[in-house]
């Protein structure tokens, strides 16, 4: 017996709601990538260093020379990505904040 104003056939698909995960942003992807990488050039670095630099010639020679190159590029990408952690924190507490109720602790 059919329900009035109801479907003649019963919908047997699925109809629950897709979860949406919350994925990584782009901007805190580009912070790992970069803090990664600075990590991946510090550690290169200090290897050229120890392993192939010839500490007997000055410290112009080419190995001594990709080892401070290598060290300085790896600081700076941390640093870079550090800057981008603080900025999506920074995003994320605001955007929490603004969500608040009026009537919510914390809201003046």
């Amino acid at each position: 017996m059919l329900r009035r104003g109801g479907p003649a056939v019963p919908y047997r698909g699925h109809m629950a709601t897709r979860v949406r995960r919350t994925g990584w942003s782009l901007a805190l992807r580009l912070g790992v990538a970069l803090t990664a990488l600075g990590g991946i050039c510090i550690v290169a670095s200090v290897l050229i260093a120890f392993l192939i630099a010839d500490h007997s010639y000055s410290d112009s020679s080419p190995s001594s020379l990709t080892a401070i190159g290598l060290g300085g590029l790896g600081l700076l990408s941390v640093l870079l990505g550090a800057v981008v952690f603080t900025g999506v924190a920074l995003a994320q507490i605001w955007r929490r904040a603004r969500r608040l109720p009026d009537g919510a602790p914390g809201r003046r």
